[in-house]
């Protein structure tokens, strides 16, 4: 019988497709690690661990053995006709030849002599194939493979990839998920911390804290476990308390806290939730109990509200007596927990707040109605006063504007008679000039005239007498009647005197 030793993993017939995202999801990984910006399994393991890694033999091979000649092995053994197997493409037979495991490749075996006998048939890409000393363990990305050394007791870490161990003493285990927080390594353990978190563990007694990342426990120290160092939440359920004038109230609220220090936490509180609780209510049915209803209510009108916040951004808004629980709250609780605890105690949330006597509850009910009637007529006539109020002043803005247009009518007309008067009066004026220009020299032109006349009429005796008589005509016009007074001018002495007697005498 002919014995050949192909590869264990036969071609498995795959599309195009598949093959090239396989071989690109490939590349880029192997270009992401190459750069530094991803890490595999086995670089984050810690240092005590990297000595116990295995890596994949990808060039180790299997002997199978290829099927068998059918008529040749009928002919020489008609009973092998009994013991013939056909294993399928894509499956690998698993037999034993007396005391030696055989892997039989696809296709038809005859499987001769009487302690030649098949164990079962495997898909070829069974994660882990375990035939006697053989093992064949393929370990996929973000997984690490798990065994143990049977005569050294070391554990054994297997990296992604195929591995053919034919050591008789190791054990596989299982397969380890390397985003579980806790993996076992039969005694020891493989811790994984998350970012928001600390580990702690017990190493030699003594409390030790664990950052982010993997970390290994080795017996006899011990892992407790790990603690959120993010912003949590607390119920603090429903409780009832009562005022400062026995009114029961129950109240519900949420408590927002941060370990801010877990070694201190871890040695000095027990249990967190139960401490942090505990002391919560307690505190609120202190802040209740120094509270009348009428304080809780927010005013001197007695309501109930039903819900608010108390949070960072919130509490501005919040009614009175909210912001006072919050205050006095965050004031006695914040410093106490952090200093004793560890625990910063970041804000308190009111969820609800309300009167536990359905009687009472009831009553103030009514009285609220009533207020809400009042204050909604109050808000009606408030609004109706507005809108006079509205009116009345668009009335006076357009009586306004119509006096501003009115106003401008009249500025802007008197401005043109202004202008016009003016003008008028500039012409006028203008005139005027005009005129006594003219008469002025009229009146030069007349007197250099009666000038030139003058003398004309001056150069002879006879023009002097004819100016005389013309000067006396002159004066004498209008005159009715005349007395001559032969000696008067010799008494007067003067033409004007003469002049002005006969006028006198002479009368009109």
């Amino acid at each position: 019988m002919d014995t050949k030793e192909p590869l264990l993993d036969q071609p498995r017939v795959q599309s195009h497709d598949i093959n090239m995202k396989a071989q690109s999801h490939a590349i880029d990984m192997k270009s992401r690690r190459e750069s530094g910006n991803i890490m595999s399994c086995a670089e984050q393991l810690p240092e005590h661990l990297k000595k116990y890694l295995r890596k994949p033999e990808s060039k180790e091979h299997i002997a199978v053995e290829s099927p068998s000649n059918g008529i040749v092995s009928c002919l020489l053994f008609p009973y092998a006709l009994c013991k013939m197997v056909l294993v399928k493409q894509g499956e690998i037979g698993l037999t034993w030849h007396g005391e030696e495991p055989k892997m039989l490749s696809p296709g038809r075996h005859f499987l001769l002599g009487c302690t030649h006998t098949l164990k079962r048939i495997v898909p070829v890409n069974e994660q882990v194939i375990i035939h006697g000393p053989i093992k064949i363990i393929r370990v996929r990305v973000g997984e690490l493979g798990f065994g143990i050394d049977s005569e050294s007791g070391d554990p054994m870490l297997l990296q992604p990839g195929k591995h053919i161990i034919r050591e008789a003493t190791f054990k596989f285990i299982k397969m380890l998920d390397m985003t579980a927080p806790v993996n076992k390594l039969g005694a020891m353990k493989l811790i994984r911390v998350e970012t928001g978190s600390m580990g702690y563990a017990y190493v030699q007694g003594k409390l030790a804290l664990f950052k982010p990342g993997m970390h290994c426990i080795i017996p006899p120290d011990r892992f407790a476990g790990t603690v959120s160092t993010q912003q949590q939440t607390l119920d603090l359920g429903t409780t009832i308390h009562e005022s400062s004038d026995y009114v029961p109230l129950a109240i519900r609220a949420d408590v927002f806290y941060r370990i801010s220090d877990p070694h201190l936490t871890l040695t000095k509180v027990r249990n967190v939730n139960q401490q942090i609780k505990e002391t919560s209510i307690s505190t609120l049915a202190g802040i209740i109990r120094s509270s009348t209803l009428n304080e809780i209510a927010g005013s001197s009108k007695v309501k109930v509200p039903e819900k608010a916040e108390a949070v960072p951004n919130g509490v501005a808004h919040a009614p009175p007596f909210y912001r006072r629980v919050h205050d006095e709250f965050i004031e006695e609780l914040a410093k106490y927990f952090k200093k004793d605890f560890g625990i910063e105690i970041v804000n308190i949330r009111i969820e609800s707040l309300k009167i536990n006597d359905p009687a009472l509850a009831s009553s103030i009910s009514q009285q609220a109605i009533e207020v809400s009637k009042m204050e909604a007529k109050y808000r009606m006539l408030q609004k109706q006063a507005d809108i006079v109020k509205v009116e009345a002043d668009n009335k006076a803005t357009q009586k306004k504007i119509q006096m501003d247009a009115e106003v401008d009518i009249i500025q802007r007309k008197a401005m043109a008679e202004r202008t016009a008067a003016i003008s008028k009066a500039e012409g006028e004026a203008k005139a005027i000039i005009i005129k006594a220009e003219a008469e002025k020299q009229a009146r030069t032109l007349k007197g250099e005239g009666d000038a030139s006349y003058a003398s004309k009429v001056g150069e002879s005796k006879l023009g002097a007498r004819l100016a005389q008589m013309k000067v006396q005509a002159e004066m004498m016009k209008g005159l009715k009647q005349v007395a001559y007074v032969p000696h008067l001018p010799e008494i007067l002495k003067g033409t004007q005197m003469v002049a002005n007697v006969g006028g006198m005498i002479g009368g009109q």
